[in-house]
């Protein structure tokens, strides 16, 4: 049964818990694939083939060492023997999402994973600084973000889909990264266009958690309902 590997919640994120979680070479033991941030809220992850990937606000990318912090993630062991679909005119994001609705539509109870290639006419990521203690909450860190706008730049998406009842563990509904096909751009997304997209999807039928261990995680309410902060963090719907 293939499993989704998450690192912290997202409450927990939202709510400024940015230490470290799980180390990379611990996050990647068993996965190679996915999507988080760092230690300090450090850049934007992307775990591509096993690499530990960071976008900074900074606009460039780096790789990260083994020992270096997850704050927040998801990672599962990516099976590319699934079969490859092919979507045509993706003009947004938001037509992205429509167009992958009937791939997850069978069961939208479980987990999925996505890694999609192509050349993309238009490219919008963001990435934060890295904080230092006291921590901000994300929103609060979220305000000073850096935004970068790229045109026809090769490159992937990686992306994972959380069901409805996950609201607070982690966002529901597609959460979608980039990293280009040189390595050197990257971010979450927040807009995009492609004439064509090249994409192969895995099912997660099983769920592992690790909390932090830190003594600010065990003082925080997860139970705050923090959906609509962070729909606008997320840029949801963009």
């Amino acid at each position: 049964m293939k499993k989704l590997i998450q690192a912290s919640t997202l409450n927990a994120l939202m709510l400024g818990n940015f230490d470290e979680t799980v180390k990379v070479k611990d996050f990647l033991r068993q996965a190679d694939t996915g999507i988080g941030t760092y230690t300090g809220l450090d850049g934007e992850a992307i775990f591509e083939d096993g690499v530990a990937y960071r976008a900074t606000a900074e606009g460039t990318v780096t790789v990260m060492r083994p020992e270096d912090g997850v704050a927040f993630g998801t990672v599962a062991a990516f099976d590319a023997s699934v079969p490859k679909h092919t979507l045509q005119h993706v003009d947004s994001l938001d037509a992205l999402r429509q167009m992958l609705a009937p791939y997850v539509e069978d069961n939208e109870n479980v987990f999925y994973l996505l890694r999609a290639a192509g050349e993309f006419s238009t490219m919008h990521v963001r990435s934060c600084f890295a904080c230092q203690k006291p921590y901000p909450t994300l929103a609060q860190a979220a305000s000073c973000q850096r935004e970068f706008h790229y045109a026809n730049v090769p490159g992937s998406v990686i992306a994972v889909y959380c069901p409805r009842y996950v609201e607070g563990i982690n966002l529901p509904g597609w959460h979608f990264h980039f990293l280009s096909g040189d390595k050197t751009k990257g971010g979450h997304i927040l807009g995009l266009s492609a004439g064509k997209l090249t994409f192969q999807i895995n099912r997660l039928e099983c769920f592992e958690l690790t909390l932090p261990q830190n003594e600010e995680f065990a003082k925080l309410d997860l139970c705050q309902d923090l959906s609509a902060k962070t729909a606008a963090v997320e840029g949801a719907g963009a």
